[in-house]
């Protein structure tokens, strides 16, 4: 059974190379390549994944199987009853195991008490629409993300809890 534990700096080029791997295998033919560039090079470079990681407000957690990490999920609380899940992605090929479950299930043990979890998914990201679906979100609206000049459309995740 894989390991769920807290990530830590330590763990920033395992993320680094986890995000690298679902992104592209993720928003290849879905984002135009400036925005899987900017998210490679960028958002995931290892300063900034260990900006999140030492952050005291961020949750971040990650799947070990093996001492690999395969899957992840960061979230924070953005007001007083509203968790939101900022990322959550497990390698293809140990997705459909009931890791992306557990890490839905630790964000929000994390955050007990709030009464809802929010996020934003991108509309062509099929996948991640239908894992959402099934764990139980709704999708209540839509909105859209700029990217560099790109505005990529969403929609807008939301569960009760």
């Amino acid at each position: 059974m894989p390991e769920l534990r807290l990530l830590v700096a330590s763990d920033a080029e395992k993320l680094r190379r986890l995000l690298r791997t679902c992104w592209l295998d993720t928003y290849k033919g879905i984002l135009p390549d400036s925005v899987i560039q900017t998210a490679i090079t960028v958002w995931q470079s290892k300063e900034s994944l260990l900006r999140g990681l030492q952050n005291p407000q961020a949750f971040y957690s990650g799947c070990f199987e093996d001492g690999k990490l395969v899957g992840m999920v960061s979230a924070g609380k953005i007001d007083e009853g509203t968790v939101k899940i900022f990322q959550l992605y497990v390698l293809p090929s140990h997705q459909r195991r009931g890791i992306g479950s557990r890490l839905m299930d630790a964000a929000i043990r994390r955050f007990r008490g709030a009464g809802k979890v929010v996020l934003e998914v991108e509309d062509g990201n099929q996948k991640g629409i239908s894992f959402y679906s099934k764990y139980g979100f709704t999708y209540e609206g839509r909105t859209v993300v700029k990217i560099g000049g790109e505005e990529i459309p969403c929609l807008l995740g939301e569960l009760r809890l």
